[in-house]
């Protein structure tokens, strides 16, 4: 099986790597025109692959971008990245009581608790993929199935994989965004959790055949640089469930990459993997 052409990006810099080179790499994972306010929608995008890439969750796009059921975006559309309503109600009046500043403030993405008041959001699913192998991964840009996926909490998690923590999370801007785990290949990953696949496939440079799993409205994890991907989108998984074999997807060396994001923001997974 050819494997996905990356570097891998994911990996945490040395003490010879510079800042800006980091940086630079960082960026280099964004795929399609995109800057701090705007990204242009490539083929294949989805809008769970944007908000990964930007660092956005999901109820954000759809907010920003006053998208409707089913959610769909085209091929050359260009999605906003903030909310300008209330940048131009800043600009209009400064006051602290503004209610779009305040509705802002109840998101802020800072509080990383499951027991966190937040905005009731908006339930998104991806359409499937036409087959499991990643010679064969669906380009479509849509979406249009409802999520089976409730706002429970995640009750626990489980270790993806096992083998040899080799990295872990850095809160840095140039850090380490999840933990690498080293074993052979072919190693069996599992879920870390029960949710339902939002992405499965090798379109996100950097990360290589990439599996993210959506758990309710405030998590998500995802496991990267495998050799082969057993699930598909669309599909609900329970913990524990084979999902996916170690490989590397072209970064030299086996392992994998594994992140746990919250309201898209990436945390340590070691606060919530049981310790070992």
């Amino acid at each position: 099986m050819d494997r996905a052409p990356v570097s891998d990006l994911t990996a945490q810099p040395n003490s010879h790597t510079k800042a800006t080179d980091v940086t630079t790499s960082r960026s280099a994972v964004k795929k399609g025109s995109t800057n701090k306010k705007t990204y242009k929608v490539q083929k294949g995008d989805t809008l769970y692959s944007i908000g990964w890439k930007t660092g956005l969750d999901v109820n954000t796009l759809v907010q920003h971008n006053n998208l409707k059921a089913p959610y769909i975006i085209k091929v050359g559309q260009t999605l906003q990245l903030t909310n300008n309503k209330i940048h131009a109600a800043k600009k209009v009046n400064n006051k602290s009581d503004l209610p779009s500043q305040n509705v802002n403030k109840t998101s802020n993405t800072a509080c990383t608790g499951q027991n966190c008041q937040k905005n009731k959001p908006v339930a998104i699913a991806q359409e499937k993929t036409k087959a499991y192998s990643t010679d064969n991964v669906d380009k479509r840009s849509t979406v249009s199935k409802k999520s089976t996926v409730n706002d429970q909490k995640v009750s626990d998690w489980q270790w993806p994989v096992k083998g040899k923590l080799t990295k872990k999370f850095s809160a840095s801007l140039s850090g380490m965004q999840g933990i690498s785990i080293v074993n052979d290949r072919a190693t069996p990953i599992y879920a870390t959790a029960s949710g339902q696949v939002v992405y499965a496939g090798n379109g996100l440079r950097g990360y290589g055949n990439l599996i993210i799993i959506k758990h309710n409205f405030d998590y998500l994890s995802a496991y990267a640089h495998n050799e082969t991907l057993l699930v598909r989108e669309n599909e609900v998984i329970k913990k524990g469930q084979k999902i996916a074999t170690m490989g590397d997807s072209g970064t030299g060396h086996v392992h994998l990459h594994f992140e746990i994001r919250y309201r898209g923001k990436s945390v340590d997974p070691l606060r919530y993997l049981p310790k070992r």
